[in-house]
């Protein structure tokens, strides 16, 4: 089909043609007008609109001509003078008004659609939730290249670690993210956040983040549910190429950067289920010769390189066509592929780590000071689309879809500075070496039905997806050393039981895989319409996580001599006898942890019943509301038998009234009833350890759901196609929220867990526009504003445990703090020129957010994450019948990534990672 589809394209090409091509909708609500009748005035020429009001006219020599459209119970509609040119294709959309005693038809110039009348009815205007979208074409014009970067451009949203997205002010298990409808599985190890960074831009149709519930949706979002839809059903022929070339001043043009290399694709199969103890090696050959095998096994470098970077490239392309087989039965096909190599990094940062002392200090002590602070990081991603619709006759539409998409990025790092907590004589040096490869894999099936005729007739959709994402960490390394000066002379040591792991390998992977399906059914009622429905999701994870040591008989002479690659090379494995025992340099000890392996479970069964209908005496006003019930059922188990579970019954209430003053605008109130929650890994009772952190993780199989209530208002004007002027307040009262935090009772290493909060509240105001200049004069028409605002507000109750211990350094502490990831405030502007008849197109874009909480610590001193400007410059210009050369600049001002701690007036910088600008340069066709 794929290769038909190729074929089906050639005539197109070739042929001296054009077609006619658009949307035909109910002026009243916009929505789409299946089974419409669209032709050609005096001529037989005709055709009807598809389930989702979309025709094509194909086959027609150029020239003008008179379009009419028509449909039971409205206005017939005369579009006059619309012309046709070769090879190309007009689009033509259309609103159809009900008849009236007074009008049954209208006729207008084709001149006056070509604002496109169905602009006015955006998917936006008439949506049951408060909600807010990026399109394509708006994620081109902004230079994303991929959904993390698009999303950081909505109202609202913010993005954590480059790719985990933040709705106001809530992340991970607050946000649901779905592909074209269906859930998605998550490759964070920590969470249950999905990594949008895996979606290339080129794949994406748009990205519509709804922020109030209604039943037809899942239950378990709060601060908002984002759904990626994928390009689909083509109503013509498209090809779309593009490559491109860049690099970060951070790196440099054909600069260098530091590097991991010759690390372990898996665990050596040598190791089997047990590795014998130094003890046991001692007076055994077998075992002897058993470890040592073992420990050779393990025999690559660990220490990281330098080497040369270069320059960033990336290329993409993508090709659909619609072509007709079997008496005009459309089939309609997609295709996309994409990669993307990069390189980032800095040889300039700074890390840091700080401790109160006692209550009446007037500062904090230094635990670990690393002036020299050097990373680098490449990042390889690419992946692919393929998609089929089939449309057996215009009341019917079934589609396959298959999405993969890997992303491999290979970090290095190397810190030197001092250890003061350990009073450690000399210098301390830490090497982390680390590839992560992440890929994500979806099929969907899908279904739309229409039984019926007319303007309400019967809607049956239905889906079913089986995704599966994985993570595999192959050989995470790290070594660390002390080093002291004296003289001409140099002395090392590692003193493992100070900062364990000292040399260390780990091995994780992580299998997540989720069944969803969908299906509703739409049907009016009176002057009602009611939508009844159902959905059953099974996730299930797997996660393996294995660590070994490398460490030293202490009995022989191999001590660390400044070389890591020696010192578990040369010196590693049997070196000989000593008083009639085998002696060993360095061996490998296994650190294997069974509760740090587990197995989990999640099955959620749902039915919602909703209802949309106008309230009888109010002129505009409907109201869209029902239930939605899920019922969860949520297990796990770890390798050591340790076993969490939960089930739970939830009855989920949405009300939703939307006002509409005028055709363009609308005033919305929204009360929804929703839960969040526990992740696999806050819900399983693993034991980890964070190096970098330097703390410890646990979770909590008595972790219960949060429930929450959530309140949404907003007026909005649409006040021409493409601009809009909106104003949204929102407020969140959470009931036992999971939150992240220190155990008080933990009496050694800082402990990190989590723990179902009292309550908690978020509440803010967002206010957006977009808004062309040709108002002030008609030389600006082709200039634009926008932005958007976002503030908000949480707390969260501390429970008396957190507070006691805060107590121990501050008096009087707060018994409330903000939750983790809320920014105070989160600011977008942007502003540019499009002019379409050259071709030329310049935006810059702002952005900035407030501080945000990014770690809760014991004595209250969290830690934060500076706002920081971000300024992108990007601008293109059309060169020969759609070649189109494009330059970028991103991160203009250069502002580094900054985490720090505040105490008794002063700053206490934490981390300073150098971000570096990104300039880049590309072409692209279209066809």
């Amino acid at each position: 089909m794929f290769f038909c589809a190729i074929l089906g394209a050639i005539p197109v090409l070739a042929q001296d043609t054009g077609s006619i091509s658009g949307v035909v909708v109910d002026n009243a609500n916009g929505e789409s007008l299946p089974g419409a009748n669209v032709s050609l005035a005096g001529t037989t020429t005709g055709t009807a609109t598809d389930l989702n009001g979309r025709y094509t006219l194909k086959g027609l020599q150029p020239g003008a001509y008179d379009v009419v459209f028509s449909f039971v119970g409205f206005q017939k509609k005369t579009i006059t003078g619309v012309e046709v040119e070769a090879g190309e294709t007009t689009s033509l959309d259309v609103t159809l008004a009900e008849q009236t005693a007074q009008l049954d038809e209208v006729i207008v110039e084709a001149e006056a659609s070509r604002s496109s009348e169905a602009g006015l009815l955006k998917q936006r205007a008439r949506a049951a939730s408060v909600s807010n979208a990026i399109g394509a074409e708006e994620i081109s014009r902004a230079g994303a290249g991929n959904v993390a970067d698009a999303m950081s451009k909505v109202t609202g949203a913010s993005i954590v670690e480059g790719k985990y997205v933040n709705v106001r002010g809530l992340q991970g298990r607050y946000v649901q993210t779905q592909l074209n409808g269906s859930s998605l599985p998550s490759t964070d190890p920590d969470g249950e956040s999905v990594a949008l960074d895996l979606f290339p831009s080129n794949l994406v149709e748009n990205v519509v983040t709804s922020k109030s519930f209604t039943p037809d949706k899942p239950g378990n979002f709060t601060g908002g549910a984002v759904n990626v839809s994928t390009k689909s059903f083509p109503s013509e022929f498209f090809f779309n190429a593009s490559i491109s070339s860049s690099y970060n001043s951070a790196v440099g043009l054909n600069g260098t950067v530091l590097q991991p290399t010759g690390g372990l694709e898996s665990v050596p199969s040598v190791v089997g289920d047990e590795i014998p103890t130094l003890s046991a090696a001692f007076n055994d050959e077998q075992a002897a010769q058993r470890l040592n095998d073992v420990t050779s096994a393990f025999g690559t470098k660990i220490a990281p390189v330098t080497a040369d970077a270069v320059v960033n490239r990336s290329g993409e392309v993508s090709f659909g066509n619609q072509f007709t087989i079997f008496d005009d039965r459309a089939i309609g096909v997609i295709a996309s592929a994409s990669y993307d190599r990069s390189y980032s990094g800095y040889t300039d940062g700074k890390t840091a780590r700080f401790q109160q002392t006692a209550t009446d200090v007037e500062e904090l002590q230094a635990t670990a000071r690393f002036d020299e602070t050097q990373k680098g990081t490449q990042t390889t991603q690419y992946g692919g689309l393929f998609g089929l619709s089939v449309q057996p006759n215009p009341q019917n539409e079934i589609g396959a879809q298959i999405l993969y998409n890997a992303n491999n990025e290979e970090t290095a790092r190397f810190d030197t500075g001092l250890l003061p907590r350990d009073q450690l004589p000399g210098t301390f040096q830490t090497r982390t070496l680390q590839t992560i490869e992440r890929s994500i894999l979806s099929g969907e099936l899908n279904g739309s039905h229409q039984i019926g005729e007319g303007k309400r007739p019967v809607r049956i959709e239905w889906k079913s997806s089986l995704s599966e994402a994985k993570r595999d960490e192959p050989d995470f390394r790290v070594f660390s050393n002390n080093f002291e000066v004296s003289g001409s002379d140099t002395t090392y040591s590692i003193v493992r039981s100070v900062y364990n792991p000292a040399v260390s390998r780990y091995f994780r992977t992580l299998n997540e895989q989720i069944f969803a399906n969908n299906l509703s059914v739409e049907f009016p009622l009176s002057t009602a319409t009611v939508k009844v429905g159902g959905a059953y999701n099974f996730k299930e994870r797997e996660y393996e996580e294995r660590r070994y040591d490398h460490v030293e008989d202490l009995t022989s002479v191999a001590r660390y001599q400044g070389d890591p690659n020696r010192y578990i090379t040369d010196q590693a494995g049997l070196i000989g006898e000593q008083n009639g025992l085998n002696r060993f340099g360095t061996y490998i000890e296994d650190q294997f942890q069974l509760d740090n392996n587990y197995d989990a479970e999640q099955t959620v069964g749902a039915g919602f019943a909703m209802v949309d209908l106008p309230i009888p005496g109010l002129s505009g006003v409907k109201f869209i509301g029902g239930a939605r019930v899920e019922y969860t059922d949520q297990s796990i188990v770890t390798a050591a038998d340790t076993e969490g579970n939960f089930d739970q019954l939830d009855i989920l209430p949405s009300a939703n009234v939307v006002w509409a003053l005028q055709d363009n605008m609308n005033v919305r109130a929204a009360y929804g009833r929703t839960i969040a929650r526990p992740t696999f890994r806050e819900f399983t009772p693993a034991i980890t350890f964070d190096f970098i952190g330097d703390y410890i993780v646990r979770g909590n199989p008595d972790l219960d759901r949060t429930t929450v209530n959530n309140v949404d208002l907003r007026w909005e004007w649409f006040v021409r196609p493409g601009e809009v002027v909106s104003v949204s307040g929102f407020f969140k009262q959470m009931d036992g929220p999971i939150e992240r935090t220190i155990d008080p009772t933990a009496t050694s290493n800082v402990t990190v867990t989590y723990e179902n909060k009292d309550e908690a509240e978020v509440f803010g105001v967002e206010i957006e526009a977009r808004k062309r200049l040709d108002f002030l004069h008609e030389s600006l028409q082709y200039f634009q504003i926008g932005g958007n605002l976002t503030l908000t507000q949480s707390s969260v109750t501390r429970d008396s445990l957190e507070i006691v211990a805060i107590g121990g350094f501050r008096d009087n502490p707060s018994d409330t703090r903000q939750l983790q990831g809320q920014s105070p405030y989160i600011v977008n502007l942007n502003a540019g020129y499009e002019n379409p008849e050259s071709g030329t197109s310049i935006n810059v874009f702002y952005n900035r957010f407030g501080d945000r909480l990014d770690t809760v610590t014991r004595n209250g001193v969290d830690l934060y994450e500076q706002g920081r400007n971000v300024v992108d410059i990007l601008a293109s210009q059309r060169l020969y019948q759609g070649l189109t050369f494009k330059a970028s600049v991103k991160n203009l001002l250069d502002e580094n990534e900054v985490i720090s701690q505040s105490f008794r007036g002063n700053e206490f910088v934490n981390d300073i990672r150098p971000l570096g600008r990104s300039i880049s340069l590309g072409v692209s066709y279209d066809f």
